[in-house]
């Protein structure tokens, strides 16, 4: 006789023990893994034949002990070949589930990440990383002169929006350039795609900068016009950037243009760069409404004077916001020379007569001397 005709009562009351088990291990989850159908053929069960007695005298206990590995506490089996399967990042950043023998810690991971990472990337990071004052290596190499250094940082950094980064004292490297006189960082910056017109302290711009400190070869590295040259010569390491244009008549914390700052200071050669660029030389200062040629004859500077009236965009007849012109707001400033000039340019005298002018003498003399005194104090300590 076959074996599978030797089927006992033994046999087959043990078998409906193990389903009895089964089911009643199932009852928590209702999940039953599909991979128990495989290690169930192992000790007995074959879906394709019916069972086979391989022994009979098995107990019950040794049954248990079979059983028991492949179950969970909640009752779902999880086959040897599912828990060897792990989770790690991919290069594509994506989970790999398809190689399960392959494992990765996230320790691993994380220094896999910087061995691959580009040198370039780390440098430019680590070069505009600001201190405990705010600067960056860009603002140090410019502060200490160190040109060539400044022109490797500007020629690494892999966008203009870095160029742009403010210290604690918001002083960008384009104000420092312009601070320390170093036209050419300045104009390596601008080529580069850095604003021209940045607010710094005080509210002052790179223009104001140069303004008050007579550097008119920072006023031409700021607001000519960029060449395609230019930025092939500096071999940036990005596409160019659209330039953005120069705002000369940006206010700083004063109300004043850079035109009203180099007019209070009288750098005629500062001036004559900015109207050249395009600069209001009829702006009004946000305070008084007081233009470049109201400072002019206030300060007595009669070559400054000069050059303004032989502006051909000059306009003789701006007033104040109080409604005087120049020669009306300052006739107790202005000297006979200036007063002179103004007149021959078609400005009314504030007078009805010339001996009425005249007559005001010596006392109009230390009332200007006094007053002058006194606006030069009030400069100083609103700088």
């Amino acid at each position: 006789m076959s074996k599978q005709g030797n089927f006992t009562d033994s046999t087959a009351t043990a078998n409906e023990k193990k389903a009895v088990y089964y089911e009643s291990s199932t009852v928590d989850s209702g999940f039953l893994s599909g991979e128990i159908s495989e290690e169930i053929s192992d000790i007995g069960f074959n879906e394709k034949q019916k069972p086979i007695n391989t022994q009979d005298s098995i107990t019950e206990e040794e049954e248990e002990k079979k059983v028991r590995p492949m179950l969970l506490d909640s009752g779902v089996y999880l086959s040897d070949s599912f828990s060897r399967i792990s989770i790690k990042e991919t290069d594509s950043g994506t989970n790999d589930l398809n190689n399960p023998k392959r494992s990765q810690t996230p320790v691993d991971s994380s220094t896999k990440s910087k061995q691959n990472r580009p040198a370039e990337d780390v440098s430019w990071k680590i070069y505009y990383e600001q201190d405990e004052e705010g600067d960056t290596h860009l603002h140090i190499a410019i502060v200490q002169g160190f040109l060539e250094v400044a022109l490797a940082l500007i020629r690494a950094v892999p966008h203009p929006k870095l160029l742009d980064t403010p210290n604690d004292h918001n002083q960008t490297p384009l104000h420092l350039a312009v601070e320390t006189g170093q036209y050419k960082i300045a104009r390596w910056l601008i080529v580069a795609g850095a604003k021209p017109c940045p607010r710094g302290p005080q509210g002052e711009s790179p223009l104001h900068i140069a303004a008050r400190k007579n550097d008119h070869r920072s006023v031409r590295a700021i607001a000519e016009p960029v060449q395609v040259q230019e930025r092939e010569q500096l071999a940036l390491s990005y596409q160019a950037h659209m330039c953005q244009p120069c705002d000369f008549d940006q206010w700083n914390f004063l109300g004043q243009t850079c035109v009203h700052v180099a007019s209070m200071h009288g750098h005629v050669e500062v001036l004559r760069h900015l109207i050249w660029y395009g600069a209001n030389v009829n702006a009004r200062e946000g305070c008084m409404g007081l233009t470049a040629l109201h400072y002019g004859v206030r300060t007595g500077n009669e070559e400054l004077v000069k050059f303004l009236l032989d502006c051909k965009n000059i306009d003789v007849e701006c007033i104040s916001y109080n409604g005087k012109d120049a020669l009306e707001y300052n006739h107790h400033f202005v000297s006979s020379k200036i007063r002179q000039t103004l007149l021959d340019k078609g400005f009314s005298s504030p007078y009805s007569s010339e001996d009425e002018f005249d007559s005001d003498g010596e006392e109009d003399e230390m009332i200007y001397e006094n007053t002058h005194i006194f606006s030069a104090h009030m400069v100083n300590a609103s700088a």
